[in-house]
C-alpha cells in the first residue's frame, strides 16, 4: 500500500514538474523574443540649437493708471437743468459740463448786489462828510465795514452760483454719463469719469534683489494685446518709498507716451526693463527642457544610416544642461549643448537614452521672445 502511494506521488511530481518546466521554458522564449524585438521609432519634433543675442532683462505685468483721473462730482445740491457734454467726449480744462438750477441764486445775487451798491454810496457820502468835518470818523468806519460786508456777501453768492456750473478740472477724455437732465443731484454723486490719457502711468513690481539694476529715467518697453506688435516706450519716473514686507517687492512707476490714446487706465500689459551687456546665448523653446531630480535635461538626435518606411532614423541621447534667463517662449542655455545640435522640442517625454526617433516637424512649439499678452 505504501509502495503504491509513493509511486503515485512520484508520478504526480514528474507530471507537475514537466508542466511547470514547460511553462518556464515557454516564458523564457517569449522574453527572449521580446528582448530581441526592435522598438518602433518615436515621432518627435526637433530643431537645430541656435544662438541669439540676449540682453539681460526683467519682465513683469504692469497696470496702467491715468496721470490724472477723477469722478467728476458736484459740491452743492441742485436740480440739473442742462448737460453740456457727450459720453466719450474730449474736453479742455474749464469746459462747462453740467448746470444746476440757479434761478433763486441769481435773484439772491441781484438783491445782494443792490445792497452792495447802497453800501458803496453811503460809504462815499460819509467820506466826503468826514473830510469836511461834518461827520464823526466812527460813522465812516461803520459805513466802510458794512460796504465790505456787502461785497463779501456778493462774492459768496457768486461762488455758490459758480459751484452750480460744474466744469472740467483738467484736459482729458470723459467716460459714460451717469446723470440725466431734470435729476436732483446730491453733493458727491458721480457725474462722469474724466481721465487724462497722455501721458499715462504703468505701475509694476520688482523683486528687491533686482532693485540695484534699475534707476530713475531708465528706458522701458510696454506691450499690450491691442494690435499687432504694439510697443510703447517710456521711462521710469518714480519708486515707492518702501519695499512690501509681505512680497518683498517694490512698486515702480513708469511714464509712457500715449499720443494715439490707445492705452486706457486699468489695462494690463507686459513691461520689459533691460539692463547689462548683450551676449550670445544658445536659445531653445522652453518645451525642449524637462526637469528631474538631477537637473534640467534635453534630448539630442544624431542621424543614423538606417531608415524606416523612407524616413531617416535618429538616435537619441540625453544631455544635462544649465539654463539661464527666459523671455517669452524661449530659454537660454549656457552649458550642455552646442550650436547646431539637433534638439528635441516636442515629444521628448516618450524618449529614453538610445531610443530611435523619426522627425515630424509639421507642428513646432511656440518660440517667440514676445508672446501675446492677454488683455484683461
Amino acid at each position: 500500500m505504501i509502495k503504491r502511494i509513493i509511486i503515485t506521488l512520484c508520478l504526480l511530481g514528474i507530471v507537475f514538474g514537466g508542466v511547470f518546466g514547460w511553462r518556464a521554458f515557454v516564458d523564457s522564449k517569449i522574453q527572449e523574443a521580446i528582448s530581441n524585438m526592435e522598438e518602433p521609432p518615436v515621432a518627435v519634433s526637433a530643431m537645430p540649437a541656435s544662438s541669439q543675442v540676449w540682453v539681460p532683462e526683467f519682465q513683469a505685468v504692469a497696470s496702467l493708471q491715468a496721470v490724472q483721473g477723477v469722478e467728476v462730482t458736484g459740491e452743492v445740491p441742485g436740480l440739473i437743468t442742462a448737460i453740456h457734454f457727450q459720453s466719450g467726449q474730449k474736453v479742455r480744462q474749464g469746459d462747462l459740463l453740467v448746470e444746476l438750477d440757479m434761478s433763486t441764486d441769481r435773484a439772491q445775487l441781484q438783491s445782494l448786489q443792490a445792497a452792495e451798491d447802497l453800501a458803496r454810496v453811503q460809504y462815499k457820502r460819509l467820506q466826503n462828510l468826514v473830510q469836511r468835518n461834518m461827520a464823526p470818523q466812527s460813522d465812516l468806519d461803520e459805513a466802510e465795514a458794512k460796504f465790505k460786508q456787502a461785497q463779501a456777501e456778493v462774492r459768496k453768492q457768486q461762488a455758490l452760483i459758480n459751484k452750480k456750473q460744474i466744469r472740467a478740472p483738467f484736459d482729458g477724455v470723459l467716460g459714460l454719463r451717469m446723470v440725466d437732465k431734470g435729476q436732483y443731484m446730491q453733493p458727491g454723486v458721480p457725474i462722469v469719469s474724466l481721465q487724462a490719457m497722455h501721458p499715462i502711468y504703468a505701475d509694476f513690481s520688482l523683486p528687491q534683489e533686482n532693485l540695484h539694476q534699475v534707476e530713475m529715467d531708465q528706458h522701458i518697453e510696454f506691450r499690450v494685446d491691442t494690435g499687432p506688435e504694439q510697443v510703447y516706450e517710456g521711462r521710469i519716473t518714480a519708486f515707492e518709498s518702501k519695499v512690501s514686507p509681505t512680497s518683498r517687492n517694490i512698486r515702480i512707476q513708469a511714464t509712457l507716451s500715449n499720443t494715439d490714446e490707445v492705452l486706457r487706465p486699468g489695462m494690463f500689459g507686459q513691461v520689459k526693463v533691460e539692463f547689462g551687456q548683450a551676449q550670445e546665448m544658445i536659445t531653445l523653446p522652453q518645451t525642449a527642457i524637462s526637469s528631474n531630480p538631477y537637473g534640467d535635461v534635453v534630448f539630442v538626435l544624431t542621424e543614423t544610416e538606417e531608415s524606416k518606411q523612407g524616413q531617416t532614423l535618429y538616435q537619441s541621447s540625453r544631455r544635462f544642461v544649465h539654463t539661464g534667463d527666459t523671455r517669452g517662449d524661449q530659454v537660454a542655455v549656457s552649458k550642455g549643448i552646442s550650436e547646431n545640435d539637433l534638439v528635441v522640442t516636442a515629444g521628448g517625454h516618450k524618449l529614453r537614452e538610445g531610443a530611435k526617433a523619426v522627425l515630424n516637424n509639421q507642428v513646432q512649439p511656440a518660440f517667440s521672445p514676445q508672446p501675446d499678452v492677454p488683455n484683461t
